[in-house]
């Protein structure tokens, strides 16, 4: 059974329901339910080969986030974005701990598809989080992203930090949109791996609650 999951609704700033985007088109936040499995996985396989990863790399099964998403001990939540009926994007996250502040949540992926992006989709799903995660008394929201750039046929990924011979000034491409996307959200950039942090006082600030 999936965990409950309460959430304030603030139109095109966050939370559950339709939302008018910036481009005048109507995108709908919801739960994604058991059905919805085989969209998950899909949108999963999207992300991977916007990271530059071929669809292989995506191991996790239908039946695995049937079982670990909707079964009787979930071990995540996730979020679809839809227009007209069709997933456009996704948000999966769960909670973690920290011992010295307490209950967290981590967001594991952000994903929109090429074709909404630019809309303030991304933006809706992670808000939404956020405000999520305030209702639940989170201290923090933490996830990570790819500090990715590509020199001659080398991909080098946030996963495999390692020293190359091509100078950086060579690389002809890095994850600017996403880092410069959340960087505008006010999230805190912690080390090369690009850590990124929202604490309590960055949630309220995020949704505009006093």
């Amino acid at each position: 059974m999936a965990a409950e999951t309460s959430c304030p609704f603030k139109e095109q700033q966050y939370g559950l329901g339709t939302h008018t985007t910036k481009k005048g088109t109507k995108v709908t936040i919801r739960l994604a339910t058991e059905a919805d499995v085989g969209t998950i996985r899909k949108l999963i396989v999207g992300l991977a080969l916007y990271e530059k990863e071929p669809e292989e790399t995506v191991e996790v099964t239908e039946d695995e986030l049937r079982r670990d998403g909707f079964g009787a001990q979930p071990v995540f939540r996730c979020l679809l974005a839809e227009v007209e009926g069709v997933a456009i994007g996704f948000a999966l996250f769960f909670y973690n701990y920290s011992t010295w502040q307490g209950r967290c949540i981590y967001l594991e992926d952000l994903y929109v598809d090429e074709s909404a992006r630019g809309t303030g989709t991304g933006t809706l799903l992670l808000k939404t989080v956020a405000a999520i995660a305030h209702v639940e008394g989170c201290k923090r929201m933490s996830w990570q992203a790819l500090d990715w750039f590509v020199c001659g046929v080398l991909v080098v990924m946030g996963r495999e930090r390692y020293a190359i011979d091509a100078p950086r000034h060579s690389c002809e491409h890095r994850n600017t949109p996403a880092l410069d996307f959340y960087k505008a959200l006010g999230a805190n950039r912690l080390d090369s791996w690009v850590n990124l942090r929202l604490g309590e006082k960055e949630l309220t600030q995020l949704l505009g609650i006093s």
